[in-house]
């Protein structure tokens, strides 16, 4: 068994396909069947809601909504910043809403295989694509990632900042981005069987 055997069978043993989002499901599946191949983390796109104490502290965030499915309505993150504001979180803290595009990391066992993943990932629309990693035995670990993203501050210290006619603008365009991005995953389904 080589190396890259080796480290796909951990990588499988760990996979958790019952929590991977369903609409990435599939290509999970998909691309771990293929011999040179293997899923290393997955996310299908989101709209997310966060509290932080301030831009840059990631590790500080608090999570206070997640939707993997589009629509997001205004009344979810309303009552979603409501519930958390209960416990004191958006005291002293921004609130930013987040649009995420679909994401996947991929190894695969040698760069010619990074490079075909590659080239069906950017003609389904992953534009920014691009390889991550390559380390001292060759496998090369591909980010197949697209260009839909937002982030906007919402609020601090317990105060919204805007309204709800800005909010719904947002969110129409958030659960645009989210749709679009869903597209694009079908696409790259679809793409993967010039791997076989």
């Amino acid at each position: 068994m080589t190396i890259f055997e080796k480290q796909k069978k951990r990588a499988l043993e760990k996979l958790r396909i019952g929590g991977a989002d369903e609409e990435i499901v599939g290509i999970i599946e998909k691309i771990n069947s293929f011999e040179g191949f293997f899923t290393t983390s997955s996310c299908s796109g989101r709209i997310v809601l966060i509290s932080i104490p301030e831009i840059g502290a990631k590790r500080a965030a608090k999570f206070i909504g997640k939707w993997h499915r589009p629509p997001v309505s205004r009344e979810e993150v309303q009552e979603a910043i409501k519930l958390k504001g209960r416990e004191g979180i958006t005291e002293e803290r921004e609130i930013w809403l987040l649009s995420q595009s679909p994401i996947l990391h991929v190894a695969c066992r040698d760069l010619e295989k990074a490079k075909a993943l590659l080239r069906i990932a950017i003609e389904s629309g992953f534009k920014y694509s691009g390889i991550k990693a390559i380390s001292k035995d060759g496998k090369v670990v591909v980010e197949i990632v697209s260009t839909e993203r937002m982030d906007v501050p919402l609020g601090k210290d317990g105060v919204m900042f805007c309204s709800e006619g800005y909010m719904d603008f947002i969110l129409s365009k958030a659960n645009f981005m989210l749709e679009r991005g869903k597209g694009k995953l079908k696409r790259f389904y679809s793409g993967l069987e010039e791997l076989e």
